[in-house]
């Protein structure tokens, strides 16, 4: 079976001023299989419309989407976290859109979360780009929008990811005690 190529990327698409990143190496799709990133506002219809057209939002939600507790992050001095949307994931762990050849289904709609991210940018530049991101899903939480309410009814089903930090720890498992994360 001939590997497939990926969907174009829109050479424009930008979040938050960012560039989009393309890699889809070995090591930037380890990350797929152990922690899928998570989704900004900006991203439900774009994702929803390239995987799923024409389905309505909230039942493309029930079988495409995770409510994840959520980044840990510090707020007024407080250790809290930002419940975030992620990719629903299968049996193994890895995110949906990732195809059996290990290719992603979504790659031209991918979320902020992947589209924006790859593991070979420095640590500070991915922590900007985390901390902007998740700046406009706190918003939506704090404006209760569609996205807030998403994560809700998701969560009340039962629908829910494990905590990034335990994503992250299989990620290192997965690359063994000598590499970094």
């Amino acid at each position: 079976m001939a590997p497939h190529s990926l969907p174009v990327i829109d050479p424009h698409r930008s979040e938050f001023g960012f560039a989009r990143t393309a890699c889809a190496c070995a090591d930037c799709t380890r990350s797929c299989r152990h922690v899928p990133g998570y989704l900004v506002p900006a991203d439900l219809e774009r994702l929803r419309t390239g995987s799923a057209p024409g389905e309505d939002l909230v039942t493309w939600a029930q079988h495409s989407l995770l409510a994840s507790p959520g980044a840990l992050v510090m707020q007024r001095g407080r250790l809290g976290r930002i419940p975030t949307l992620v990719p629903a994931r299968g049996p193994e762990g890895a995110c949906l859109f990732l195809t059996g050849d290990g290719r992603c289904s979504v790659h031209a709609t991918a979320p902020f979360g992947c589209a924006y991210f790859d593991s070979h940018m420095p640590g500070a530049e991915a922590d900007r780009r985390s901390r902007r991101g998740l700046q406009a899903v706190l918003a939506t939480w704090q404006t209760g929008d569609l996205y807030a309410r998403l994560w809700l009814a998701l969560h009340r089903a039962g629908l829910r990811a494990p905590a990034p930090e335990v994503c992250r720890q299989r990620l290192r498992n997965d690359r063994g005690p000598d590499k970094p994360p």
